[in-house]
């Protein structure tokens, strides 16, 4: 049986055995009715594997044979060959057929909808990109809330959620979490602490939400509430909470913040044992610690160690070494030779430049220490970029107060200053005070065209 079977399908069954195999006549023979439907579901399977249009056949087969059994002596293969009807049909992107098998489904079992709650999830799932998906998703819910399942309601909202978040539909997301928000609200408006756990799943799909709308106002409004949430939270979720977090604080250049959520977001995703994200938030990790200037290697964790065996890991293992030791043609080599790896990822690639300069930065310190002057042309070889981008990088770390010194443009040299000379401090307040004139007159300029 495959691993969607064993998902999708209860009780202990064995793709190679069918219950007809016991050769007897009796109410286990092969004659009795219900075994041949049993049968006949295997039989069904085992041809889709092979052609999905036969097996449709198949399978509604087995609909037709179990139409003949008597209600005390019908099982579950009924409902289980109604689901591959309608995988297969999303299979053969025959969607009015998958709407229409789907609905027969929660219409004829509708008993059985919270008891096969998992399986039902996991057909969704398989069939989430259907583009009649949120069509299916409000039948069900139409049909718990007949029956008055709050609890399953809720739960299934927030499945919906999740595939309006991955579709974009940010209207149609925003007011069903709104909806679902009120209804985890105590009458004065504030929010429920006996519902933490639903709490928190709505505020990571809205922090989700406004990170994906780069709404960083509403971003840190909902982080900061998400926070002071108490209770046993599912670790998926907090995973999602500080990844967000960790982007909202590199949007605001915050680094070293950024480098903590992430860590707890690696961690979180680690315990929920979802691989993909924790792959994901160990790079960005990566990412933020680099930038945050610290000396901590982040794989010295033992947790990120089982990681570094992964080939994108790998990459981002020979980054942050080349980082640390100062090896700019290094650090572009690994780079150029792990595009799809590294800057693949959008949200990496959106730092990149950040990166580049920060570590040109610590090259060229360290480089012009041991000199009163320096050319810019030689700074240019050793930082492998243009005179001008080196005019530029000079310009920024001596307003930074980084560098105390001047450039002669005209003999494009760097002269570093005595900072003990009275001069140097009467210099460096007139080049600011004409920086800001500067500043102040393209203000003004701009406000008057």
């Amino acid at each position: 049986m495959s691993d969607d079977d064993m998902m999708y399908d209860s009780g202990n069954e064995d793709p190679y055995e069918y219950s007809g195999q016991s050769g007897g006549t009796g109410s286990g023979g092969s004659n009795d009715p219900s075994v041949l439907v049993e049968n006949k579901y295997f039989e069904a399977k085992d041809i889709a594997e092979n052609d999905l249009k036969s097996g449709l056949k198949a399978f509604e087969e087995v609909l037709e044979l179990e139409k003949d059994l008597e209600d005390s002596a019908k099982g579950n293969w009924g409902f289980k060959a109604l689901k591959r009807i309608v995988k297969i049909n999303y299979q053969l992107k025959n969607y009015e057929k998958t709407k229409e098998t789907y609905e027969k489904l929660v219409t004829q079992y509708s008993d059985l909808l919270v008891e096969n709650e998992k399986a039902m999830n996991n057909l969704l799932d398989f069939i989430a990109n259907a583009p009649i998906i949120k069509e299916l998703f409000d039948f069900t819910l139409a049909v718990l809330n007949k029956k008055g399942n709050k609890k399953a309601c809720l739960r299934l909202e927030l499945r919906l959620a999740k595939v309006l978040l991955q579709r974009k539909d940010f209207s149609t997301l925003e007011k069903s979490l709104e909806r679902m928000h009120q209804d985890c609200q105590l009458p004065d408006g504030s929010d429920d602490p006996s519902k933490g756990n639903q709490l928190m799943d709505i505020y990571a799909l809205k922090i989700a939400m406004y990170t994906e709308r780069n709404n960083q106002r509403k971003l840190k409004e909902l982080y900061e509430k998400a926070l002071q949430i108490k209770g046993l939270c599912n670790p998926r979720i907090s995973g999602i909470i500080h990844e967000c977090g960790g982007k909202m604080h590199m949007r605001e250049r915050n680094w070293q913040d950024a480098n903590t959520d992430f860590f707890e977001a690696f961690k979180n995703y680690d315990d929920a044992g979802i691989r993909k994200q924790s792959y994901q938030c160990l790079k960005y990790l990566v990412l933020a610690n680099m930038l945050s200037g610290s000396k901590i290697n982040p794989f010295d964790e033992q947790r990120a160690k089982s990681y570094q065996n992964h080939p994108e890991i790998k990459s981002m293992i020979e980054l942050i070494e080349a980082y640390q030791s100062n090896k700019i043609r290094d650090f572009e080599k690994i780079l150029k030779d792990n595009e799809a790896a590294i800057l693949g990822d959008d949200f990496i690639k959106d730092y990149i430049e950040d990166l580049m300069k920060k570590l040109r930065s610590q090259v060229l310190l360290k480089l012009i220490k041991p000199y009163t002057n320096i050319s810019l042309k030689f700074i240019s070889g050793e930082l492998n970029i243009k005179p001008i981008d080196v005019e530029n990088l000079l310009v920024e770390l001596i307003l930074d107060n980084q560098i105390r010194g001047q450039i002669d443009q005209i003999k494009q040299i760097l002269l570093l200053a005595d900072t003990k000379s009275g001069n140097f401090w009467k210099y460096r307040a007139l080049q600011k005070w004409t920086t800001n004139l500067t500043s102040l007159e393209k203000t003004v300029f701009s406000r008057v065209n």
